[in-house]
């Protein structure tokens, strides 16, 4: 068993649509059309990169000529905002696209029903009957339904205490329904002496510097994994990065991850998973998104802080 990695595709083949007919990426356009065939619908969303949204704009328009629906909103969510999404909704597929600046190219990756990615061998490449109905574009709100579901984990109840003195996030319309949000306050609270956190553009690393000192991944998720266990009663595996296991002696089970930050998804989503992280600052922790979630880890972090 072994899960379908992102795709990365070049920017010019995305916007001329030429990635659809390309042989490299057929089995990707079968799949997605094969779990479209009884509920012709998907869900999408992008990252806060400068361009991922006209790059979705683009795959979006490519994909509704198969006949397909496609929903996605209208700004920059989080992956763990679309991963709760697909499960939510019920849609047999959603993508997350994300833009790679460097190598001038696209990163979709395509996910589950369950909100994970998908096995190896649950990939659908049988041949695919001509629609020639053509599918719309519609705008669907995954933010809200996300900060309800991430306020759902906040303490209401946490002691005043330490604050982050900034906290760099991207995505700005999340950001507003967030601070109407009693359980979220946490983050908007501010400390001049506080230590500064910023969230990556697809949402799933956490960032810490402590007086321009980098505060590594391993520091925060033990300090998580230490505050969950001991204040929430929280138990299950610990996954980490090959070699790394016995820095979390501490806690019972541990599995090592041998791979990249997609294997460590991969396995999150089908264990009974306590904490898991990886060197680049992703943090993913039970009952929110296999793929991390910077703002969870950051509200944990914060309670962690405050808790005697």
């Amino acid at each position: 068993m072994r899960p379908i990695y992102p795709i990365i595709i070049p920017a010019d083949q995305i916007c001329k649509s030429t990635w659809i007919t390309d042989l490299e990426y057929s089995n990707l356009v079968l799949h997605i059309k094969n779990l479209c065939l009884n509920y012709p619908s998907l869900i999408m969303g992008f990252s806060a990169d400068f361009d991922a949204k006209v790059h979705a704009r683009f795959i979006a328009e490519s994909i509704i000529e198969w006949g397909i629906n496609v929903f996605m909103p209208d700004y920059p969510v989080p992956l763990a905002a679309l991963s709760y999404a697909i499960t939510t909704k019920s849609m047999p597929i959603g993508l997350y696209i994300e833009e790679i600046k460097d190598k001038e190219s696209v990163k979709i990756i395509p996910i589950s029903s369950h909100g994970g990615l998908f096995d190896n061998q649950d990939l659908k490449t049988s041949p695919v009957p001509v629609n020639s109905k053509k599918g719309v574009i519609g705008s669907t709100d995954i933010a809200s339904l996300y900060v309800k579901h991430l306020a759902g984990f906040a303490d209401p109840f946490i002691e005043k205490g330490l604050s982050f003195s900034q906290f760099n996030n991207p995505f700005r319309e999340l950001s507003v329904i967030m601070e109407k949000n009693e359980n979220l306050k946490i983050i908007f609270e501010k400390d001049v002496k506080g230590i500064a956190a910023s969230l990556s553009v697809n949402g799933c690393l956490l960032s810490l510097k402590n007086n321009e000192s980098e505060i590594t991944t391993e520091e925060i998720a033990k300090k998580i994994a230490k505050y969950l266990k001991d204040e929430r009663f929280t138990s299950g595996t610990i996954l980490v990065p090959k070699g790394k296991g016995s820095n979390f002696s501490q806690f019972e089970e541990i599995e090592e991850i041998d791979g990249n930050i997609y294997d460590l998804a991969y396995s999150a989503a089908f264990s009974n998973l306590f904490i898991g992280w990886w060197e680049n600052g992703l943090i993913a922790m039970q009952g929110s998104s296999c793929f991390g979630d910077g703002l969870l880890a950051a509200i944990y972090y914060l309670e962690s802080l405050r808790t005697i």
